[in-house]
C-alpha cells in the first residue's frame, strides 16, 4: 500500500511539471499555424523540434537508485576553547620518599620572649638536728654520762643537759666530735651509741702543763637512739678539765636524713 501512495504522489509531481510545457506549446503552436497558409499547398511543414504529433505524456518514471556516497569533506577549522571541566577523583597516596639531604644551618632566630612567671612550689621540709655543748664544771663522775652543761647550739633541744645525753629525732647519719682540755690528771674517754663504747680516747697528762685530745665519729642513728660521753676506768684518769679560758666540747648534727 506503501508503494501504491508513492506511485500516486510521483504522478502528481510529474503532471505538474508537464503542465507549464503543455500552456508553451499553446502559445507556439497558433504562428506556425499562420505560417502554413503562406506557404505553397500540398507541402507539408514539420513539427517543431521537440512536438510529438498526438502527443500525450506518459507515465511519471520510477525514482533512481541513491548515487554513491561522495568523498570525505575536508577538516574544519579547530572550534573554540571549552569550558574546565570538573576535577577528578584524588588518587591514591603514593609511595614515601627517600629522605632528602640535610640542609645547611639556617641562622641563628631571636630570642623568644619571656614566659610567665611560674606558681610557687611547694616549700621543701629542712630537716635539723644538732647540737654543741661545753663543760661547765671541773668535776666528773667516772662510767656516767659526763653532763655539758654550757651551751653553745642546742635550738632542738635534742641533748638533755640533765642526763648529759643527746636523743635522736630524726633517723639518719650524725657526724660528732669531741675536744677536751687534759689537766692533773691522765683521761681515758669513750663515746657511747646505746650503751656500747664505739670511740675511744686516751690522753697522758704531762707535768705542770695543759694537754689537749680529740674524736670524731660519723654514726647512723634510729628513732631513739642516744649518744653520749663518759670517762671509763677508775678515778684515777678522770683528768678532764675546763675553766674561763680552756673549754671541753661535745658537738653532733644531722647530715642525711633518713628517706624512707
Amino acid at each position: 500500500m506503501l508503494t501504491a501512495v508513492y506511485e500516486s504522489d510521483s504522478a502528481l509531481e510529474g503532471l505538474r511539471m508537464l503542465l507549464p510545457l503543455a500552456a508553451l506549446l499553446l502559445l507556439v503552436l497558433p504562428s506556425h499555424a499562420q505560417d502554413t497558409s503562406t506557404e505553397k499547398p500540398g507541402v507539408l511543414l514539420p513539427l517543431p523540434k521537440g512536438v510529438c504529433n498526438g502527443w500525450m505524456a506518459g507515465m511519471p518514471g520510477y525514482p533512481g537508485h541513491n548515487g554513491i556516497p561522495g568523498r570525505d569533506g575536508r577538516d574544519g577549522a579547530p572550534g573554540e576553547k571549552g569550558e574546565k571541566g570538573d576535577a577528578g577523583l584524588v588518587g591514591p597516596k603514593g609511595d614515601t620518599g627517600e629522605t632528602g639531604v640535610t640542609g645547611v644551618e639556617g641562622p641563628r632566630g631571636f630570642p623568644g620572649v619571656q614566659g610567665r612567671k611560674g606558681e610557687p612550689g611547694e616549700s621543701a621540709y629542712v630537716y635539723r638536728s644538732a647540737f654543741s655543748v661545753g663543760l661547765g664544771t671541773q668535776v666528773t663522775v667516772p662510767n656516767v654520762p659526763i653532763r655539758f652543761t654550757k651551751i653553745f647550739y642546742n635550738q632542738q633541744n635534742h641533748y638533755d643537759t640533765t642526763t648529759g645525753k643527746f636523743n635522736c629525732n630524726i633517723p639518719g647519719l650524725y657526724y660528732f666530735s669531741y675536744h677536751i682540755t687534759v689537766y692533773l690528771k691522765d683521761v681515758k674517754l669513750s663515746l657511747y651509741k646505746k650503751d656500747k663504747a664505739v670511740l675511744f680516747t686516751f690522753d697522758r697528762y704531762q707535768d705542770q702543763d695543759l694537754d689537749q685530745a680529740s674524736g670524731s665519729v660519723l654514726l647512723h642513728l634510729g628513732l631513739g637512739d642516744q649518744v653520749w660521753l663518759q670517762v671509763y676506768g677508775d678515778g684515777e684518769h678522770n683528768g678532764l678539765y675546763a675553766d674561763n679560758v680552756n673549754d671541753s666540747t661535745f658537738t653532733g648534727f644531722l647530715l642525711y636524713h633518713d628517706v624512707n
